[in-house]
């Protein structure tokens, strides 16, 4: 009996080894991911008025965006798509940048990447109207 108690408890221990390596894995790809995107800043007394739509992803995060920008400012950002875990909480962000008229605003605290993926996701919309 003790001998199967100690494979199961091994057996255990390997299993949670490897979704812990596996979650490390994804959480740095990710990371790159996330680091690779193009933060160009974009003068939005460049960008013309207009609605532009805008995409961004990575391995767990994907979002789609519409921004209408007026006067060189951002007048609005529709979140049409995001899918991710628990990074619901970002979509907040959106507020921010509306408010502050930028896009490097903070991320929302425990949803960083998808934070990050937001603000891609409407610099790309932005490039559009460049």
């Amino acid at each position: 009996m003790k001998k199967l108690f100690k494979t199961i408890i091994i057996i255990v221990i390997i299993f949670v080894a490897i979704i812990i390596s596996v979650a490390l894995m994804v959480s740095i790809r990710m990371s790159g991911q996330v680091k690779s995107f193009d933060r160009s800043n974009i003068d939005l007394s460049q960008v013309a008025d207009g609605v532009y739509n805008g995409r961004s992803e990575t391995d767990l995060v994907k979002v789609e965006v519409r921004v209408t920008v007026a006067d060189g400012t951002i007048q609005d950002v529709e979140i049409l798509k995001h899918q991710c875990g628990k990074g619901l909480p970002a979509n907040e962000i959106v507020k921010d940048m509306i408010r502050k008229n930028d896009i490097e605003v903070d991320a929302v605290s425990g949803a960083t990447m998808s934070s990050e993926v937001i603000k891609d996701a409407v610099r790309n919309a932005l490039r559009a109207g460049l």
